[in-house]
């Protein structure tokens, strides 16, 4: 090895070995490391070997030294190399540090996420109707008077879209009553009413629970005890039931 060599070779061992070594982080200076010294130990002589082999071509001289490694390395003589063998104890005992931090922090997001109860993603009813809006329908204004209300039909009840303005943000929503109890005079209903407002992505939804007190006809057709969810999306209204029929009602 000429003396530039051992230069370089002396400087990459300071940043592999020595008390700032960032070898690890340079794929090229790592390579160019191992090269280096793996031409260090082709060119030094065996230690049981005969002195007659110094006055050996450096052909043969390399081929010795090669053969004389994979005899070591079949017999198990020599350990097989690793990155690790070569930094130094304190360089390691970062690099296990920083790997058990790794672990811990991901150990701590799955426990965290598994730790929250799961929630059933949706009732599973079914879709049983798509309601159109039905010009017929006497639309009172609930909530802001700049949007004309929209409104539908279904099954003894009425259902009327409304804004609804706090805080500064509006939203729509989808207000649900007994056709039956709409007053003549003021439009408005002189009974229960049902709503729900919608937020980002979240549509406005409206659920009401059929019992002796509902309209005749959804009480006939759905029966005591049944529940409809009115989801209003565009310019229409899903209808789900939580005990739909085996066939579906249009």
């Amino acid at each position: 090895m000429n003396e530039d060599a051992a230069a370089e070779l002396q400087a990459l061992r300071e940043r592999a070995y020595g008390p700032d070594a960032d070898i690890l982080r340079d794929p090229v200076a790592y390579d160019r490391l191992h090269e280096l010294e793996e031409q260090l130990r082709t060119e030094q002589p065996s230690p049981d070997a005969p002195a007659a082999a110094s006055t050996q071509d450096p052909e043969s001289a390399s081929a010795a030294a090669a053969s004389s490694d994979d005899r070591a390395s079949e017999s198990g003589g020599r350990a097989a190399w690793s990155p690790l063998t070569r930094v130094p104890p304190l360089a390691r005992a970062f690099w296990l540090v920083s790997v058990l931090a790794v672990a811990t922090l991901a150990a701590s997001v799955t426990w965290g996420l598994a730790s929250i109860p799961v929630i059933s993603e949706g009732s599973g009813a079914r879709q049983i109707a798509a309601l159109e809006p039905d010009p017929s329908t006497t639309a009172p204004s609930f909530g802001s008077t700049d949007t004309p209300p929209v409104g539908f039909q279904f099954a003894g009840y009425t259902l009327i879209t409304a804004i609804n303005s706090s805080d500064g943000v509006d939203s729509e929503c989808l207000v649900v009553f007994r056709t039956e109890d709409v007053d003549d005079e003021s439009g408005f209903p002189n009974g229960p009413t049902y709503y729900g407002c919608g937020a980002g992505a979240f549509p406005p939804t409206a659920s009401v629970q059929i019992h002796a007190g509902s309209p005749a006809a959804a009480l006939e057709r759905f029966g005591d005890g049944a529940a409809l969810q009115f989801v209003l999306e565009g310019d229409r209204v899903g209808v789900f039931v939580d005990s739909a029929p085996e066939d579906p009602v249009n």
